[in-house]
């Protein structure tokens, strides 16, 4: 019975809409990478209550700087938490 009630919690905090949501769809048709690194996106709130992100970037570069046909998929999701549930210290501790 427990463990009904936790899937059912779970299904239920995942079925909340975000607060902020954000899709992207890009295409092109030629890329030219000039620098090498790590790109990645990130959606933070505060208070967070279960903010997330997915990129898809098709074809991957496999080491190629350049790249044709190029299909970038964006989503990324932000929940803002109650701030009375979930405070900070800093926002919490009074002046000194």
């Amino acid at each position: 019975m427990m463990l009904f009630l936790l899937i059912l919690l779970q299904a239920t905090a995942s079925a909340t809409p975000p607060d902020i949501e954000l899709n992207i769809h890009a295409t092109a048709r030629s890329v030219k990478i000039e620098r090498k690194g790590e790109t990645k996106l990130e959606v933070r709130a505060g208070p967070d209550a279960g903010s997330e992100s997915r990129t898809e970037i098709r074809p991957p570069s496999g080491g190629s700087t350049d790249l044709k046909d190029v299909t970038v998929d964006i989503h990324a999701e932000a929940r803002i938490a109650d701030p009375g549930q979930n405070r900070s210290e800093a926002e919490t501790s009074g002046p000194d």
